[in-house]
């Protein structure tokens, strides 16, 4: 089987869909699949020079597509681009994460009778349920999921909750194919005392909530943020720092992925804290999670039906607070800080289950999908 993996991410941009992208078809091809990440040029120089660091794979070819025609930029140009390199190529299976891509991607099935996968990280199909501001992409996902959706061979989401969305509108085999996690052979320490948040620093994700847990109830701690995409992430969460006039708590900007272990393993425990809403109940599968595990930190979590799926039922290193609960968190990760018996407990729990989630093992997963609707 030959796989062309299309996405519209940018090499070695600030981006979770960069990273998630570069290690499914990275873990894809550790199971002897012949695949080609097909991405768009880099934005600059310096992510031109920025390379990842992965075992070496006979199986993995990344190829690099301009998407601009003179002055004009445009996805929908690296998509014809990445069409007319696929064609030209042999490629069995066609697999992408962009909902943009669909219409391209229908146009492969119907010229070269290609099999096409989707994997969806979000919900587009029925706005009645969703809490999101109907954008001019959004809008557009929206009519595109519901046209091409069933055209497609199968369709891969992040869980089982997100699974059960779609079966109740689409007539396609669906699988439930989660993200994974790099092994690095890292390790979160005990007497680091800190408490680190990585990743997007939208409000969706409740960055305004974690700083105000610190400034109400955990000023006897530390806690280090890392991550914010641009600048308007960053002054949104240094406002709100200054707003709180809080000193306990560290920022970091968004680091390339390679140096993550470095800066994410000064802390002790990893932190997720998400708003209730329909995105956090039943769509999101944040890789920060799986970065946490992978170093074997504790993870103090919101508990919410998508991430609970994420996790094995008897697991012990990830404890999950019902959504609101600010006592429940504070108590847990005080305890987390306090007492090293129980912090080292977690951490083994967790050391133990990132070998079955590495991305190669969750790759098998999906290669078993397709290989089953093929």
């Amino acid at each position: 089987m030959k796989c062309a993996y299309v996405t519209k991410s940018s090499w070695a941009e600030n981006s979770p869909g960069f990273i998630f992208s570069y290690f499914q078809a990275f873990g894809i091809s550790e199971n002897k699949i012949d695949v080609t990440l097909i991405i768009q040029n880099p934005k600059n120089t310096i992510a031109k020079k920025k390379k990842m660091e992965s075992s070496s794979s006979d199986y993995f070819n990344i190829k690099l597509i301009k998407n601009n025609f003179g002055i004009v930029k445009a996805h929908e140009i690296f998509y014809m681009r990445a069409n007319k390199y696929i064609l030209s190529n042999n490629f069995d299976v066609v697999f992408t994460r962009d909902p943009g891509y669909l219409p391209f991607l229908v146009k492969l099935k119907n010229r070269a009778n290609k099999k096409i996968y989707y994997q969806s990280h979000n919900f587009y199909l029925d706005f009645n349920i969703h809490e999101y501001i109907r954008s001019d992409d959004r809008k557009k996902f929206n009519r595109y999921e519901k046209k091409y959706l069933n055209n497609l061979d199968g369709m891969m989401t992040l869980n089982n909750p997100q699974k059960k969305l779609y079966q109740k509108y689409v007539d396609i085999p669906i699988s439930s194919c989660p993200p994974g996690l790099k092994l690095t052979g890292k390790k979160s320490k005990f007497n680091n005392q800190e408490v680190a948040y990585c990743g997007s620093f939208q409000p969706l994700k409740g960055i305004e909530s974690i700083i105000k847990l610190w400034k109400d109830h955990l000023f006897d701690y530390k806690l280090s943020l890392v991550g914010g995409r641009n600048d308007n992430e960053l002054s949104y969460v240094n406002n709100i720092i200054a707003k709180n006039n809080i000193d306990n708590v560290k920022l970091n900007k968004w680091v390339f992925y390679n140096d993550l272990p470095d800066i994410i393993t000064r802390s002790s425990v990893g932190l997720i804290i998400l708003p209730d809403n329909f995105y956090n109940k039943y769509l999101t599968a944040p890789n920060k999670l799986f970065d946490y595990i992978s170093f074997g930190m504790p993870v103090v979590c919101t508990d919410f039906p998508s991430i609970r799926d994420l996790i094995p039922n008897d697991h012990q290193g990830v404890r999950f607070i019902k959504p609101g609960d600010t006592q429940g968190y504070v108590a847990e990760l005080k305890r987390l800080l306090t007492e090293e018996k129980y912090y080292n407990e977690l951490q083994q729990s967790n050391l133990t289950l990132s070998e079955s989630l590495s991305w190669k093992k969750q790759s098998a997963n999906l290669i078993k999908s397709i290989r089953s609707k093929s």
